[in-house]
C-alpha cells in the first residue's frame, strides 16, 4: 500500500497521539479526569517547578533565581535541567489549577512527536511510502522506555529530537550539510544536557560507524562533525555553562571514580525485558533492569538482518557489534557508569536504552527494505530464534514474566512469521503482506503501551493539589510586604512548598546544592543526596531561617510553639510568636570557630548558639540509658552511639528508656539509624510518633518530671551489624526568648526585594558580620554604602558579608555563575550558524558549478568508459 508522504508522516503523528489520548481518556487523566501521568518524581519535583515556572511567566519574574524554594536556588541551573523545553510555553494556556492537565498533555504532545520525527528520518531512507515508516515511527514513539519513564518529562525532548540529529549525521555525511545535526542537537542540549549527553555518545559511535566511501570521506566529514557539534554546545551555552557551574555545587558534582568491574544482570534477564508486554519499568533499585521492549516483531530484525544478501557483511557486522555492545553497557558496572554521566543511577536504570530500540528500528527497516531477499528459512529461523530466547528467559531469567505474557509473545511471533513466511515466496501480493505486517505491529504497540500506562499507574490529582487556592488566598491574605517563609507541617509531595506561592525552607532536587544539603543535616533537618526538608525544625532554626507559618493539613501532627493565626479552606495556619523575623541578621564573627559537621544536632545548635550570639547550652542534654535488646546485641561504644549485631527482626530490637528528671516544655528526639527499619517514640506510654523517621531532629513536646520518655527500633536486618546514635535535648525557653531578642534586634531590614535583587539596611556592631538565610553561592554579588563587597560564608554554606560598626545600605543582586560567558557565547555561535544557513545555497550552487565543469572536462571516450 503506496501512501503520500505527508500523509505517511501524518499518520506517523497521529497514531501514538490517537494512543495517549485513549489513554487519558480510559485511565481519567485531565481534562478527561481527575488523574495526571505525572508519577514518582513527577509529582513530588517536577510539578511544584512547573508552578514555580508558571507564576514567573505569568508574574514577570526572574529567571535567574527563586526563593520559592530550598532557602533560595539558582533558578536559571534548576530550569536547565527540568523546564528549559520551548514545548513548556504551553502551560500558558491553561489556569494554574488545570497545571497538571496541562503538563499531561505535554507528555501527550511530546510522544506523538516523537514518532512524527522518526517518521521523518525513515521516510528519509527510503524511496518506498508503505508502511513500514509508520510501524517503525510507532514503535519508537510507543516503546516500554516512552511508556515507563514518560514522568520524566523534561527527557522527552532529547528523545523526540533524537532521529532528526541521527537524520542530520547522515546528511552532513552523505550531503555535506550539518544545519539539520546542528540545530537538532542545539535543541536537544537546550532542552535536556543529561539526554544530550547519551545522545552525544551515541552519535559519535554511529558515526564512526557509518558507511563511508574512502577515508578522506571519514577524516574530512568528521572535522565537520566535530565543528557542528561544538557549534550546537555553543549555541546552548547560555545554559549549559549555568548548569555545569551549578552541577559543581550538588553532591552529583563532585569528582567519582570508575567503579569497580561487575556484572549487575545476565542475558536471560534482559531477554525478558525485551518480551515484556505488560511492565515497563518506571521506577527500581536495581541498577541491571531496563525497558528493552519495542515491539516482538523486532526480533525477527536481528535474523533477517543478519542474513539478508543485500546487506552489506560490514554493517551487519558494525550493527552487531552495536547491540552486543547496548547489552554489556545494559549489565557492565563502568560502562553503565559512563552512559549515564559519570554518575549512578539513583532508581531510574538504564537510561539510555532507547538508543539501543533505535538500533534495532533502523535493522528492521532496512530488512524490509530489502524484503525482496528475504527468503522462507530465514523466516523459520527468525521464529525459531524468538522461541529459543522465550526459552531461555522462561527457564533462566531470576524473575521470569507470567506464562500469559510468554503465550502471547510466542502467539505474536507466530504471527509475525507466518505474515513473513508467506511475503518470501508471495511476490506478487507482497505490499498487503507489508501493510498487515505493519499494521499488526501497530496494534501490538498500541496495545502495550495502554497496558502498560495501566501497569505505572497514575496519581490522583485532588488527592496531592485539592488546596492549591486555599494556599493562594491564604498566602495573598497574610503577606504583609515583610520577608518571611513558610513551611508545610507535613507535606503530601515532598516538594508541596514550592508548588504554593510562598518562600520555603526544603529542596528536593538534582540541583540541590551539596554544601547546603550537608549544614541542614547537621542542624539536625532530614536530608538526602540531593534534598534537605523541613523536618527537623526547631525553635532555632525557624528563627533565624525566618520561618514564621506553618501550614497544617487536616490530618497533620506536628508539635511546634507556632500558635494558631487563621483557617483556609482544608488549612490551618499557625504563626511563629516570635516578631521581627527576616532574611538575615548580624552575628558575631567568631562563629568562624563553629564545629558544624558533628553528626549531634544538639551539639551543632548549641555551638552556633554559642559562637555566634554568645548564649551557652541552648539544648541541655538528657543522660540516655542502656536499651534493653532483643533479637540483637548492643554495647555502647560512644555518647549516645551503640555497636549492634543482628540475629533476628522484632517490634522491640532495641528499647530505650529515659527518664525526664524535671518538667520540660520542649523535648526532642534525635536519632541516626539507616538499619532501622521502624521507630516509636512515646511518652508516659502514649505515643508521640511512630515510623522511619531517621536523621531528624523529632519534637516531643512538654515532658512533666517524673514521666518516662520511650524510643523503640525495629531493626531491618540488612546486615550483620551497624550503628545506632540515639540522644535527647531540652531546649531552654529563657535562653531562647534571650537568643531572639538578640538576633531580632540587630535585622536586616529589607526595603526593596524582587527574585534576584534585595535592598535593605541594618545596623552592625563591633566584630559582627551579616548573615543571610540564603545558601551560598557565588552568584551574589553585594554592594555596602554604594561600594561592592566580598562576601564570605558562614557554616560553609550560608551568605555572608562583613561589616564595620555602624548603619549601612546593604544591596543583593544575583547573576547566575556562568551566565555571561554562556549568553556570549551562544550569541557568538547562533551568529555563525545563521552565517552558515544564508551562505549554504551559495556554496551549494558553487559545488554544483565546480562539478559540473569538472564533468564537462573529461573526454567523451573517458565519458562512455565510465557509463
Amino acid at each position: 500500500m503506496e501512501l503520500k508522504k505527508k500523509y505517511l508522516l501524518l499518520l506517523s503523528f497521529l497514531f501514538p497521539l490517537a494512543v495517549m489520548l485513549f489513554c487519558m481518556v480510559f485511565f481519567q487523566v485531565g481534562p478527561f479526569g481527575s488523574k495526571s501521568f505525572l508519577i514518582i518524581d513527577g509529582l513530588h519535583q517536577y510539578m511544584p517547578f512547573f508552578s514555580v515556572l508558571y507564576d514567573k511567566l505569568k508574574e514577570g519574574g526572574s529567571l535567574f533565581y527563586s526563593f520559592r524554594t530550598g532557602l533560595g536556588v539558582n533558578f536559571l541551573s534548576l530550569f536547565s535541567y527540568y523546564l528549559s523545553s520551548p514545548l513548556n510555553l504551553f502551560i500558558l494556556l491553561f489556569d494554574k489549577t488545570q497545571l497538571n492537565t496541562a503538563v499531561s498533555l505535554l507528555i501527550v504532545l511530546k510522544i506523538a512527536l516523537s514518532g512524527l520525527t522518526a517518521g521523518v528520518y525513515f521516510l528519509s531512507k527510503t524511496k518506498k511510502t508503505d508502511l513500514t515508516v509508520f510501524a517503525c515511527a510507532a514503535a519508537y514513539a510507543l516503546n516500554s522506555w516512552m511508556v515507563g519513564y514518560s514522568w520524566n518529562v523534561m527527557w522527552l525532548d532529547a528523545v523526540m529530537i533524537f532521529p532528526l540529529v541521527m537524520l542530520g549525521i547522515e546528511r552532513l555525511v552523505d550531503k555535506r550539510d550539518g544545519r539539520l545535526y546542528g540545530a537538532a542537537l542545539f535543541y536537544a542540549l537546550y532542552c535536556n544536557y543529561y539526554i544530550a549527553f547519551m545522545i552525544c555518545i551515541f552519535a559519535v559511535i554511529w558515526y564512526v560507524f557509518y558507511s563511508f566511501k574512502s577515508v578522506r570521506q571519514f577524516f574530512f566529514r568528521g572535522l565537520a562533525f566535530a565543528g557542528y557539534s561544538l557549534l550546537a554546545g555553543g549555541m546552548a551555552a547560555v545554559l549549559l555553562l549555568p548548569a555545569y557551574m551549578g552541577i559543581k555545587q550538588t553532591a552529583a558534582g563532585k569528582t567519582m571514580g570508575l567503579p569497580e568491574h561487575a556484572w549487575q544482570t545476565g542475558f536471560a534477564d534482559l531477554i525478558t525485558r525485551q518480551f515484556d508486554l505488560a511492565a515497563p519499568v518506571s521506577h527500581d533499585n536495581f541498577d541491571g533492569n531496563a525497558n528493552l521492549y519495542f515491539g516482538v516483531f523486532v526480533v525477527f530484525a536481528v535474523v533477517l538482518y543478519l542474513f539478508n544478501r543485500e546487506i552489506r557483511p560490514v554493517d551487519k557486522l558494525k550493527k552487531g557489534l552495536l547491540l552486543v555492545f547496548f547489552y554489556v553497557s545494559f549489565s557492565e558496572d563502568i560502562l553503565n557508569f559512563i552512559w549515564h554521566g559519570f554518575h549512578n543511577q539513583y532508581g531510574i536504570p538504564n537510561r539510555f536504552s532507547f538508543l539501543y530500540g533505535f538500533v534495532l528500528l533502523c535493522m528492521l527497516f532496512e530488512v524490509m527494505k530489502h524484503r525482496d531477499s528475504v527468503r522462507n528459512w530465514q523466516v523459520i529461523l527468525g521464529c525459531l530464534l524468538g522461541v529459543g530466547l522465550l526459552f531461555v528467559s522462561r527457564k533462566w531469567a531470576e524473575n521470569p514474566l507470567e506464562d500469559g505474557i510468554y503465550g502471547a509473545a510466542g502467539m505474536l511471533l507466530l504471527l509475525y512469521g507466518l505474515i513473513l513466511f508467506v511475503m518470501s515466496f508471495d511476490k506478487k501480493h507482497q505490499k498487503w503482506h507489508v501493510t498487515a505486517f505493519c499494521i499488526a505491529a501497530a496494534a501490538e504497540m498500541a496495545v502495550t503501551a495502554v497496558v502498560g500506562f495501566g501497569h505505572i499507574g497514575q496519581i490522583s490529582v485532588p488527592k496531592f493539589f485539592s488546596g492549591t487556592e486555599a494556599a493562594e488566598e491564604a498566602a495573598k491574605s497574610l503577606d504583609d510586604g515583610t520577608f518571611y517563609r513558610s513551611e508545610l507541617a507535613d507535606g503530601k509531595m515532598v516538594n508541596e512548598n514550592a508548588w504554593y506561592p510562598f518562600r520555603a525552607v526544603g529542596l528536593f532536587g538534582s540541583t540541590a546544592a551539596n554544601s547546603t544539603v550537608k549544614i541542614m543535616d547537621s542542624l539536625g533537618f532530614y536530608t538526602g543526596a540531593n534534598e534537605y526538608l523541613y523536618e527537623g525544625a526547631t525553635p532555632v532554626t525557624n528563627l533565624l531561617l525566618g520561618v514564621r507559618y506553618i501550614y497544617y493539613h487536616p490530618e497533620d501532627v506536628l508539635k511546634t510553639s507556632f500558635v494558631y493565626k487563621d483557617s483556609f479552606g482544608d488549612f490551618d495556619v499557625y504563626e511563629n510568636p516570635v516578631e521581627g523575623l527576616s532574611i538575615g541578621y548580624m552575628i558575631n564573627r567568631e562563629i568562624d570557630g563553629w564545629f558544624h559537621e558533628s553528626a549531634y544536632p544538639f551539639r551543632v545548635l548549641n555551638e552556633l548558639c554559642a559562637y555566634g550570639y554568645g548564649i551557652f547550652d541552648m539544648f541541655e542534654g538528657i543522660d540516655i540509658p542502656d536499651p534493653v535488646t532483643s533479637g540483637c546485641t548492643a554495647s555502647r561504644t560512644n555518647d549516645g552511639e551503640y555497636y549492634f549485631e543482628y540475629e533476628e527482626s522484632a517490634e522491640d530490637n532495641m528499647v530505650f528508656s529515659i527518664p525526664v528528671e524535671e518538667d520540660m516544655e520542649d523535648l526532642y528526639i534525635f536519632y541516626d539509624g539507616t538499619q532501622v527499619e521502624n521507630a516509636e517514640i512515646a511518652l508516659d506510654g502514649s505515643i508521640v510518633k511512630e515510623g522511619d523517621m531517621d536523621s531528624y531532629i523529632i519534637p516531643v513536646g512538654a515532658a512533666s518530671g517524673g514521666s518516662t520518655l520511650t524510643v523503640r527500633f525495629k531493626l531491618k536486618g540488612e546486615t550483620e551489624d551497624g550503628y545506632v546514635r540515639l540522644s535527647a535535648g531540652s531546649m531552654n525557653p529563657a535562653l531562647f526568648e534571650s537568643l531572639a531578642d538578640q538576633v531580632t534586634a540587630q535585622a536586616f531590614q529589607i526595603e526593596e526585594m524582587t527574585d534576584r535583587h534585595i535592598t535593605g539596611n541594618v545596623t552592625a556592631g563591633e566584630n559582627q558580620r551579616l548573615f543571610f538565610s540564603i545558601p551560598y553561592d557565588e552568584g551574589w554579588d553585594v554592594v555596602v554604602d554604594g561600594k561592592p563587597a566580598e562576601t564570605t560564608k558562614v557554616g560553609d554554606a550560608f551568605l555572608a558579608v562583613n561589616l564595620e560598626p555602624g548603619e549601612h545600605q546593604v544591596s543583593l543582586t544575583y547573576t547566575p555563575p556562568g551566565f555571561v560567558p554562556g549568553m556570549a557565547a551562544s550569541v557568538a555561535c547562533i551568529g555563525v550558524y545563521v552565517l552558515i544557513c544564508a551562505c549554504s545555497p551559495l556554496i551549494r550552487r558553487k559545488r554544483e558549478e565546480w562539478a559540473n565543469r569538472k564533468i564537462g572536462e573529461i573526454p567523451a571516450d573517458e565519458e562512455m568508459n565510465d557509463l
